[in-house]
């Protein structure tokens, strides 16, 4: 008793540690780095002044004091729950003292707090993933560090957007998802928690969308394919808790979508009006007729991957790679390539012990045991039987992490293609937790398979989860500190 009492002593002790040097990292990042020191962080901030100007007024996509003179349009084009959490914040500062115009300070909290509590969520779904049960507990610890401290992820909350309500969102429903793993049932206040991550992920950013497909697919596979119960009742569970699940997140989110029916035509989510308005009032070169796109310029895939444009410090691929782990500003600062090689090699080792499990996306066996009495006899006779447990709801969870990962790359590729060729690794940062999940996972099979030793596993485990921690405080440290300064 002593001993749990003290194990939970610990992980609340490290839950705590791990959330404030988030909080603390993030919010002097924030406080130092001048204005507009993320990508498209000016553009953002006039839909959070506009806001915190005009008393909550909500700006349409083509008002002239947020859309931008050289693109056409507006960020108000986009969800802007994110933008109306800022200019809370700078409501409540201008109730004690004048900003002046470090109010933009101000604004950045709200992204402070949504990637502070996406760490938050990220480390109480990593002792459901990786259950001490079947895990040490040093595994559970460098997934947190490796998933809540990317140095890409701890940059999207030092500056005005709204990737960094994505990241709470995702962090929010891989817990419920994780909730969901642990108990082998969908409660009501786990079902409220994944609608309410679902619905803070429609008003966070398209590109994290795919989460909301997929927790739909878990949510309805799992009801119908790995309850115990008839068929009939499976289905009527469905229902039942599918519309508490469905009447939430509408509840929360519908406002957006139904506002954007309203101002733009029918148009649910404004892309089509936001092409419109780029049309029209863009400069002429960036008009969606006349932007060179690869596909106006017929490139092939082979021409965009090795594509350098004369800023960048590697082609499009690289570029996408390397700030998918960090690079800051607006795309000046880079990490030097040294240590984002030694990222790439930690992810490909991981890579390399997921594909000794393959297992974990195929049907499980289960042992099942049944025994009987004999008729007239005390005596019972066992029988053991060896059956597929075709629906496993791991290896459920494990094909839509799968999705998971696709569907931003395949939606970013799009983009990139049809859209604007942006190199940025923060378009897939959806794929962030599912991805680090499988590099842990596999850590963990390589280090189990040629590391006998329990203690030695212990300490690498614990040295790796302290410089993923640290790679963050290092890059504000060495390359934005002296960058600014």
């Amino acid at each position: 008793m002593l001993k749990k009492k003290k194990t939970e002593i610990n992980e609340k002790t490290m839950t705590l540690v791990f959330v404030l040097l988030a909080f603390v990292l993030l919010t002097v990042w924030a406080m130092t780095q001048p204005f507009d020191s993320g990508p498209d962080e000016h553009m953002r901030y006039l839909v959070a002044d506009y806001i915190y100007k005009y008393h909550g007024a909500l700006p349409r996509g083509d008002d002239p004091e947020v859309r931008n003179k050289v693109w056409g349009i507006s960020y108000a084009y986009y969800p802007i729950v994110s933008y109306m959490v800022s200019a809370v914040f700078m409501r409540i500062a201008r109730l004690f003292t004048n900003p002046g115009y470090s109010i933009f300070k101000v604004a950045r909290m709200a992204d402070v707090l949504f990637v502070t509590g996406a760490v938050y969520f990220v480390v109480k779904a990593s002792g459901k993933l990786f259950p001490k049960e079947k895990y040490s507990p040093e595994v559970r610890w460098m997934f947190a560090a490796l998933a809540g401290f990317m140095p890409q992820a701890i940059f999207l909350g030092t500056y005005v957007n709204t990737d960094s309500l994505a990241l709470l969102s995702m962090a929010m429903i891989l817990y419920s998802w994780a909730c969901y793993l642990e108990a082998g049932d969908w409660s009501l206040r786990n079902s409220i928690l994944l609608a309410v991550g679902m619905a803070v992920c429609a008003l966070s950013y398209y590109n994290a969308y795919g989460w909301i497909l997929c927790s739909f697919l878990f949510f309805c596979l799992t009801v119908l394919l790995c309850r115990e119960e008839p068929v009939k009742q499976r289905v009527a569970f469905l229902f039942r808790r599918g519309i508490v699940i469905a009447a939430v997140t509408l509840a929360l989110c519908g406002w957006w979508f139904i506002r954007n029916a309203v101002l733009y035509d029918g148009d649910l989510i404004g892309r089509k009006a936001c092409a419109q308005c780029a049309e029209k009032y863009a400069a002429v070169d960036y008009r969606p007729s006349r932007y060179p796109t690869p596909e106006k310029l017929n490139w092939s895939w082979k021409d965009i991957l090795l594509y350098q444009d004369p800023g960048w410090q590697h082609n499009w691929l690289l570029t996408v790679l390397v700030s998918f782990i960090g690079t800051f500003g607006l795309m000046q600062i880079y990490m030097p390539y040294s240590v984002s090689k030694a990222y790439f090699l930690f992810f490909g080792m991981g890579g390399i012990g997921i594909l000794t499990m393959l297992g974990m996306f195929y049907p499980k066996k289960r042992t099942v045991v049944k025994e009987r009495k004999a008729a007239g006899s005390e005596k019972l006779k066992i029988k053991t039987i060896t059956v597929y447990d075709k629906w496993d709801r791991k290896g459920i969870f494990h094909l839509l992490l799968i999705l998971l990962i696709l569907i931003p790359v395949g939606l970013f590729m799009y983009y990139v293609y049809y859209s604007d060729n942006q190199a940025q690794g923060r378009y897939i940062m959806p794929a962030l937790y599912p991805a680090m999940y499988f590099v842990t996972a596999g850590w963990n099979r390589l280090l189990e398979r040629f590391v006998k030793k329990e203690n030695i596993r212990m300490w690498i485990y614990r040295i790796l989860t302290a410089l993923l921690v640290a790679s963050p405080f290092l890059c504000y440290i060495f390359l934005v500190v002296p960058f600014y300064g």
